[in-house]
């Protein structure tokens, strides 16, 4: 176990319970569905309502620096979400250092092509698809978006084509910008250590080595918006101690194509990296509360009017 594991399996322990205290009654769970053979570790958990209503789709990536993290330590937001009438699917995927970029996304394509089983199944709706994700969770919702919606990309990376498209992004406290999340000053090298693991390469301090790395032009969903983009909340903490100004770069790029793009943050070093996960902090009910409203708004087919 390296650094970066221990770190991360340290928060996972010590954050469970204050972050799953919340309850949410008849909320059906279905748990460690299997939603591809191939990988042990492609396990979801279904969260919703009973009832007759043709429900919305909304995914949801853990995080944990790419290295740990699992979908249980989700179960209170989840249960929120599917509070608010979605269908919600609380996702693992396969984890660094064992399975490297772009392992996590040959894990969503292999969820994303179930989803038209999954209608079938549940009565959804394919046409409202809202990712989310926190801290490298919403680095993998944000680039799942941007794969779905650039081509280009979708090819770099050798993945099947898929028909289904992004009604919505809600990204938590996300690194969109994997250059610039090099830069952080973490201490005991985590930076260079949680970047080995993520790109498989063995680094020294500063990672030079990342010049020459395969996959180097595509690190950054930052990079590739254009202006297929789906509607947008970016919901981020001024003095995260990970991801500080990584939402600013997405956000500009977002609104520059001329696609909606919301956010709300916190500004005290109370509320911190993934802020949204505290429920007992005043601006963890706000910011709860905007993703709710923005939500409404895709579900009702409504959003969202351009910001200029």
């Amino acid at each position: 176990m390296n650094r970066g594991e221990f770190l991360f399996e340290i928060i996972d322990v010590l954050g469970h319970f204050p972050q799953n205290y919340i309850k949410v009654k008849d909320i059906i769970i279905e748990k460690n569905m299997a939603y591809s053979l191939d990988f042990y570790d492609r396990k979801m958990d279904l969260l919703y309502r009973k009832t007759t209503e043709q429900l919305p789709i909304l995914i949801n990536i853990h995080g944990g620096g790419f290295v740990k993290g699992d979908k249980k330590h989700r179960w209170s937001l989840c249960s929120q979400f599917a509070d608010k009438n979605w269908f919600v699917i609380n996702a693992n995927h396969r984890l660094a250092p064992k399975y490297p970029f772009p392992a996590m996304f040959e894990d969503m394509f292999a969820l994303l092509a179930i989803l038209p089983e999954l209608a079938l199944k549940y009565n959804l709706d394919t046409s409202k698809i809202v990712l989310t994700g926190d801290s490298a969770g919403a680095y993998i919702a944000a680039y799942t978006v941007a794969l779905m919606t650039n081509d280009s990309l979708r090819l770099a990376l050798s993945l099947p084509k898929i028909e289904l498209k992004p009604a919505g992004l809600i990204g938590f406290c996300g690194p969109y910008d994997i250059v610039k999340a090099l830069s952080a000053p973490l201490a005991f090298g985590l930076v260079e250590c949680l970047a080995e693991s993520f790109s498989g390469v063995k680094l020294s301090k500063g990672c030079p080595e990342l010049a020459t790395y395969p996959y180097a032009p595509y690190l950054s969903p930052v990079d590739f918006v254009t202006e297929n983009w789906c509607p947008s909340l970016l919901v981020y903490a001024e003095k995260d101690i990970f991801c500080a100004g990584l939402e600013a770069g997405l956000f500009n790029a977002i609104k520059d194509v001329g696609v909606y793009v919301d956010e709300i943050h916190s500004s005290t070093s109370l509320a911190n990296h993934c802020y949204h996960l505290f429920n007992w902090l005043k601006i963890t009910k706000n910011t709860l509360e905007k993703c709710f409203e923005f939500l409404d708004t895709i579900k009702s087919g409504h959003c969202c009017v351009t910001e200029k």
